[in-house]
């Protein structure tokens, strides 16, 4: 990758400056909490400034949701990495979803207003484009684990499954239940005292009819989300911290950042 020129580094640290601001707003009260003229405020600029790099509010929700994505495909990548089963590496998957939401809720939550059509219907094609490929790399990541599960032996796909419809299926199942806990005052009400139980056992009861080995077994897998918690918030980045990649490499010399050490199948992480 070429390193940035000195403006191009403060376009980008600038950008960054803007997103750090606009978060806690987001997260706080939506859209409509949003101001332009508290984040000129903030940065002592124009406000004209600040449009220079997002057209409008909407444009920075949208940035802020390729933010969380790729917040996401971090711990995503961190869970594929833990050696086991290709049936633990898949409820790997799903246990960093609740860290991401758990740690993050700043990000989870602009994303969850991007995907409104009068949000998305403002922006533009280029950063659209971007999220669209940092999420397709989430879903690819668990269609590997999919593909290493039929190649193992673990799950054998009949002609009316293929692995989209599995990633899809597990993506509704966690997804859908966490914006659910989130937005839903009526979960107890309808008998749903512990929303994350409820979506682990539903993905799970899918995972078994489709007879994905090992099958599950309560007291084991218990244990392991526990282990894998531990893991994945050990490696999870702080909800303040957002760093371009881009600034974070021409500064750090290309340095790689360091993974958790994985694990062998069995052993306490």
């Amino acid at each position: 990758m070429a390193r940035l020129t000195p403006k191009q580094r403060m376009i980008r640290l600038r950008e960054s400056q803007i997103l750090d601001l606009a978060r806690p707003m987001i997260a706080l009260g939506g859209l409509a909490a949003l101001s332009m003229d508290a984040i000129a405020h903030e940065l002592q600029t124009a406000k004209g400034t600040i449009y220079n790099h997002f057209p409008n509010k909407e444009e920075i929700v949208l940035a802020l949701a390729v933010q969380a994505v790729d917040r996401r495909l971090e711990l995503f990548n961190h869970a594929v990495m833990m050696r086991g089963t290709s049936r633990q590496r898949i409820a790997a998957i799903g246990i960093a979803c609740e860290v991401y939401v758990d740690a993050l809720p700043e990000f989870f939550r602009a994303e969850q207003i991007i995907r409104h059509e009068t949000v998305w219907g403002k922006t533009t094609e280029k950063r659209q484009e971007i999220l669209r490929n940092c999420e397709g790399r989430c879903m690819h990541t668990v269609a590997g684990v999919v593909r290493d599960a039929v190649s193992a032996g673990d799950l054998e796909l009949e002609a009316a499954h293929r692995i989209e419809d599995i990633v899809f299926g597990l993506w509704s199942l966690v997804y859908g239940g966490m914006v659910l806990e989130t937005t839903s005052p009526s979960l107890v009400d309808v008998g749903i005292v512990d929303s994350r139980a409820a979506i682990r056992r539903n993905c799970n009861s899918m995972l078994d009819g489709l007879r994905w080995q090992p099958l599950y077994d309560p007291q084991s897998y218990s244990t392991w989300v526990q282990q894998v918690r531990a893991h994945l918030e050990a490696n999870c980045p702080p909800t303040g911290l957002v760093v371009d990649r881009e600034i974070s490499q021409t500064q750090s010399e290309n340095k790689p950042k360091k993974l958790a050490k994985p694990v062998q199948s069995g052993q306490e992480l």
